[in-house]
This record gives structure tokens, C-alpha cells and sequence, in this order.
């Protein structure tokens, strides 16, 4: 008879997708639930940064002041405390203007929102802890790797593409922070075919994360 396992009980009650789940659980184990599940409910949602396509420099310049060296997952974090900061400052219709003049699409970030509060209720339900003490960079990567294995790439020696799982190659975005540096193993959090199949929300990490 096939039972689920004690970690696939705790996956099947998170309100989102299975890997994005993994992340969390592998967090609480990390001391980076707090940053983990600010991430997680992003990566659930449609992206709240807005790019027009007659407004795309305007809206890029807007967007650069949350990017981060080597990891585009950490810019969710950067824009999370950015969004509550100008929540408790403004009135709801000013919050509203601010998003429409930085590009940033009002009812995503309340979906946002939604994700994040009930993910926290859940990982109360469940006697995850969140972390008191900010996470590192790497303990927030090894987190999130636990439900990218799939979407790892080492850099393709003889290109600059990457060679992924079942041999699948991909580039790194052009919106990315690690689009010009290259570094030998990526993580990303999609991999979306258009021109060429391309690495979406990237970060470096390091190939002994994965084994355990």
C-alpha cells in the first residue's frame, strides 16, 4: 500500500504548489521561513512588477532599485518590505496611485498578501517556527533549491547556455541580474519556452547544496 510520507502529509495541507511547499518545509528546517514564504507566495502569483511595452525603460528603472547581486529571488524580499513600508504610510487610494506610477499591478500584491497570511496560518497549524534572526543568503538558496532540483543548470562550457535536467538547455534571461555574469550553476525558478527556452528568476548556488 502506498502512504504518503510525513513530509508529503504536511505538502498536501500548504496552499500552494507541491515544490514551492518543499521550500517551506526545507525553510523551517533552515531558519529562513519568514524570507521563505514571503518568496513562495510570490513565485505562486501572476509577477506584480509590471513591464508596458511603451514604458518598458521607465518601467526597468523603476524595478532596479529592488535587484540584488547574484540571486533575483532576493528582490521579492527587497519589494515585500518596500509595498509595507508605503502600506502603512499612505491612505489605500494613495498605495493605489504609487503602484499605477511605479509599475506595480495593484491587485497582484494583494494576492500576494493573501498567499503569504495563509501560508503563515498553515505553518502555525503545522508547528513550523519562523525564523526570529534574518536568514542568510545561502540558507534562503538552499531552501528554495529543495523544490528547483529540476531547474538547476551548469554552465555549457563550449556556450552560454546551460545544460539542465534530461539535457535540456537553457539561457538566462535578459531581465535577470545574473544575465551577463554567467556564474557555473543556476537555479531557476521557471523555465519558459519562447525564441529559445530561457531561465527565469535566477540565483548561483553551489552544487553541494543538491546532494542532501
Amino acid at each position: 500500500r502506498k502512504r504518503l510520507t510525513q513530509t508529503g502529509r504536511k505538502l498536501a495541507q500548504l496552499p500552494v504548489d507541491p515544490k514551492l511547499g518543499r521550500m517551506v518545509l526545507e525553510a523551517d528546517r533552515n531558519g529562513a521561513l519568514k524570507e521563505i514564504m514571503i518568496i513562495a507566495a510570490a513565485l505562486s502569483i501572476q509577477d506584480p512588477r509590471e513591464r508596458p511595452a511603451d514604458k518598458q525603460q521607465a518601467a526597468a528603472e523603476k524595478h532596479a532599485r529592488f535587484k540584488e547581486q547574484g540571486s533575483d529571488f532576493l528582490a521579492w524580499l527587497k519589494l515585500w518590505d518596500y509595498i509595507k513600508e508605503k502600506q502603512k504610510e499612505l491612505s489605500s487610494n494613495q498605495f493605489r496611485k504609487l503602484c499605477k506610477a511605479e509599475f506595480l499591478h495593484y491587485l497582484r500584491i494583494r494576492e500576494w498578501q493573501d498567499v503569504h497570511s495563509q501560508l503563515k496560518q498553515i505553518a502555525k497549524q503545522l508547528e513550523l517556527t519562523p525564523n526570529t534572526v534574518e536568514a542568510s543568503p545561502d540558507q534562503i538558496h538552499i531552501s528554495l533549491l529543495s523544490g528547483l532540483l529540476s531547474h538547476i543548470g551548469l554552465k555549457d562550457t563550449e556556450s552560454f547556455e546551460y545544460i539542465g535536467a534530461r539535457n535540456a538547455k537553457f539561457a538566462i534571461s535578459p531581465g535577470s541580474v545574473l544575465f551577463k555574469k554567467s556564474p557555473q550553476w543556476v537555479m531557476a525558478a521557471e523555465l519558459v519556452e519562447t525564441t529559445r527556452l530561457w531561465g527565469r528568476v535566477v540565483a548561483s548556488i553551489k552544487p553541494e547544496w543538491a546532494e542532501p
